[in-house]
């Protein structure tokens, strides 16, 4: 199979695990191409770099599409950079790049997550900007991108545009991506090292090593005291839900074990889990909860606190 990038006019056919050969393959080098080729398909193709949560639908017959744009090839897509206080990962990092680079040195919430996906080879192709599209509130990634005020940066044929992810995650596996748009990365803050913390906890099912509640923290402290918080939790609501409550209830008091204690039972009011194989949702609120107050001290502890 011949590769086809934007310089030529021929077009070539995908062929699948199963021998398959039923969608166009494009593989364009720079993101306006990549955006024209959406554009183009009307709806009728799909994004692919690492491949690993895409190509095994693909395979199931779960995805059907006419044309594959491959965007592992667009240089501009790859890596981190910083800007003003705030650091952009480009959607074709791969979380063990990500997890590698000095931004999750500093924001530890981040490299934890990456550490638990799946397995090595996930860990090795699969892309935060697949992670971001999919929109699985199971992916441990997308919780601390939430902690962490994430924007998701958008790249279409007509401009460019930015929207925060509690925005463009609106449903579960539902994004505001429109169809002729193209993620191009996620900005978060990047905290002031020293007296800021964060941390990701999870539990995972045996069998599938999805996590069946995961929960991240970030927080800064003045004096001792919660100045800022922000809690975020996987797998138990239709979204990566922000834990508001057990925020509000943190905020201004002392950052001891007592106050976190009591501010983790709180999350319950922010999640909303299903009874699933996993387990029941009363089992998830308590899960939800007991995870809440790890990430929470972890987070205290990785600030410079003591409680």
């Amino acid at each position: 199979m011949r590769t086809v990038t934007e310089v030529s006019p021929v077009t070539e056919r995908a062929t699948d695990a199963t021998g398959r050969s039923d969608a166009d393959y494009h593989r364009p080098e720079t993101v306006e191409a990549a955006c024209r080729r959406l554009r183009d398909a009307d709806g009728r193709a799909r994004v692919v770099a690492g491949g690993q949560t895409l190509m095994p639908l693909v395979r199931q017959g779960l995805v059907d599409t006419d044309a594959f744009v491959d965007v592992s090839a667009i240089p501009a897509l790859s890596g981190v950079a910083r800007e003003d206080g705030r650091a952009t990962v480009g959607a074709t990092t791969t979380y063990a790049e990500l997890a590698a680079h000095e931004l999750s040195d500093r924001v530890a919430a981040l490299g934890e997550a990456c550490a638990v996906v799946a397995d090595r080879q996930v860990r090795s192709l699969g892309t935060v900007g697949g992670a971001v599209a999919h929109g699985d509130p199971t992916f441990d990634l997308l919780a601390p991108l939430r902690a962490l005020d994430a924007e998701v940066r958008l790249a279409a044929p007509d401009g460019r545009r930015r929207v925060p992810l509690d925005s463009f995650l609106v449903g579960h596996l539902r994004t505001d991506r429109r169809e002729d748009e193209l993620v191009t990365g996620v900005t978060v803050e990047r905290p002031e090292p020293g007296r800021s913390g964060s941390a990701y906890e999870r539990h995972a099912a045996v069998e599938s090593g999805r996590a069946t509640a995961g929960v991240a923290a970030r927080v800064a402290l003045a004096d001792g005291a919660f100045e800022t918080v922000r809690v975020a939790c996987s797998a138990v609501a239709d979204t990566p839900a922000r834990a508001h409550a057990v925020e509000d209830k943190s905020v201004g008091e002392a950052a001891t074990a007592d106050v976190v204690a009591a501010a983790s039972e709180r999350v319950s009011e922010d999640i909303d889990p299903i009874d699933d194989e996993a387990g029941s949702a009363t089992y998830k609120r308590r899960l939800a909860a007991t995870l809440t107050e790890r990430s929470l001290l972890a987070a205290v502890r990785r600030a410079g606190g003591s409680p």
